[in-house]
């Protein structure tokens, strides 16, 4: 289910209708029960570990309120198990790939976003940023809410809990919002990403069988896919959590107008990039223990981000690059010129980062990287085969000019901030469910449609 777009739709809509049908007293317990529903039906064999780590924790919790000379020692045992369990299920594979007779280690479901959740929540509890959650039945709804254990966002216990004693039915406009982000995040997985896909595989699987223009469109088609996945899921798992009744915070910020990487991580999973300033950077002296530790500070919280992205040394890169780039002092500039340069150098960094992302091992990364300047051929057979990589069903040249043509209506839409984060006329409204539903009908790919961000 977690990997079929319509599954996942038909399954939310049924629950948003037996939730809304329940009793308030009865809600948050439909809502339980179709989160565990959720995560039987697509992760069955590591159901049971998950109920006993996230009674564990909350057990911790417990206790670190409680206490008054052991809460270091229950935070640890609150943390520690889980990040071993993430360590063991994530990167057993990358430490004994070199072993005979290795086996292969299924990830559970979402263990990337839970882990991060009861760290965090824990971790509250003993900074007293909050009080323990009294109620075992809403930590339990907060960690297991099935519209963000795919691909998050990664949200706030109290972001949750504190709604759960008082949910009540979506208002109209809740529904109406909550249609448009689903809308939306469609558009920008189905219309756009999904059928980024193609291109974007053909050209990173075999680089050297391309020209340098095939690369660096291959390049930049990635930036545009891998933001409109996964913030087309992040507005799919908002609007379904609006149609539950709850609030869900915004994941993304229009990232490709950042001024510099400091200010696209301000923009860019949001929830992730506060997490980790919350819980890795500010832990670790943030800006407080003077100019070198704070720039150590900077590359090691960006170096966690990596790892907990993927196990390659290629993630590690990833995550140095921008730590790198954070560290460079970026005003935004008044000028009109200078802050459209200061937009596009940004995203030219970003997209050479997404490469090391994208590829599967550092050496492939920089292959890549230095195929982009040293195939360049400006001929017309090379550009020909440049925008028509790959065959069958794909192999036209209208192909893409239909992707690219929608690629810039999400461009216009974002730049005048026509997105759903605005608010905006009845008018526009309308006019934003006839796009989203007549590219969705025409050029939407329905199928087996996996989500990026669910593989990290």
């Amino acid at each position: 289910m977690q990997s079929n777009i319509l599954l996942f739709l038909i399954f939310s809509i049924i629950a948003a209708l037996i939730v809304r049908v329940l009793s308030p007293s009865r809600k948050k317990y439909g809502l339980l029960c179709v989160n565990i529903l959720f995560y039987f039906i697509c992760d069955t064999k590591f159901l049971f570990l998950i109920l006993i780590s996230t009674a564990w924790n909350f057990f911790c919790g417990q206790r670190i309120e409680h206490s008054v000379h052991r809460r270091k020692f229950w935070l640890c045992f609150g943390i520690i198990p889980v990040i071993l369990i993430l360590a063991f299920f994530k990167y057993y594979e990358f430490f004994i790939s070199n072993s005979v007779g290795a086996l292969t280690i299924l990830m559970p479901l979402g263990i990337s976003y839970y882990t991060f959740k009861i760290i965090s929540y824990v971790a509250d509890i003993y900074l007293q940023k909050r009080n323990a959650e009294p109620s075992f039945i809403n930590y339990c709804i907060y960690v297991s809410f099935f519209p963000q254990i795919i691909c998050g966002p990664i949200t706030r216990s109290e972001d949750i809990t504190e709604s759960l004693d008082y949910l009540s039915p979506p208002t109209s406009q809740m529904l109406t919002q909550g249609y448009l982000f689903i809308l939306s995040g469609l558009f920008k997985k189905l219309v756009i990403a999904d059928r980024l896909n193609p291109y974007v595989n053909a050209i990173f699987s075999y680089p050297s069988s391309y020209p340098a223009l095939a690369l660096w469109m291959a390049a930049f088609f990635y930036t545009i896919q891998i933001y409109c996945d996964f913030a087309g899921y992040s507005e799919i798992a908002i609007g379904i959590s609006n149609l539950l009744g709850l609030e869900c915070k915004q994941n993304f910020n229009l990232p490709y107008f950042s001024y510099s990487i400091k200010d696209f991580w301000r923009r860019w999973h949001i929830s992730l990039s506060s997490w980790l300033r919350d819980y890795i950077y500010i832990p670790l002296g943030g800006n407080q223990k003077g100019i070198i530790r704070k720039k150590f500070n900077i590359l090691l919280t960006f170096l966690v981000s990596g790892l907990w992205h993927g196990t390659g040394m290629n993630f590690l890169c990833w995550g140095l690059w921008h730590g790198l780039f954070n560290l460079i002092p970026v005003r935004k500039s008044t000028n009109k010129i200078v802050h459209s340069l200061q937009v596009f150098s940004t995203f030219i960094c970003v997209m050479f980062g997404w490469i090391f992302f994208k590829a599967d091992s550092l050496i492939h990364a920089f292959l890549f990287i230095k195929q982009m300047f040293t195939q360049i051929n400006f001929s017309f057979q090379i550009i020909v085969s440049a925008v028509i990589p790959f065959t069958g069903d794909y192999s036209s040249l209208a192909y893409l000019l239909t992707v690219s043509f929608f690629i810039l209506i999400l461009y216009l839409l974002e730049l005048y901030d026509f997105s759903i984060f605005s608010s905006g006329t009845t008018k526009i409204t309308y006019i934003k469910c006839i796009v989203y539903y007549l590219s969705l009908i025409l050029f939407g790919m329905i199928g087996q449609n996996s989500f990026l961000y669910a593989n990290f």
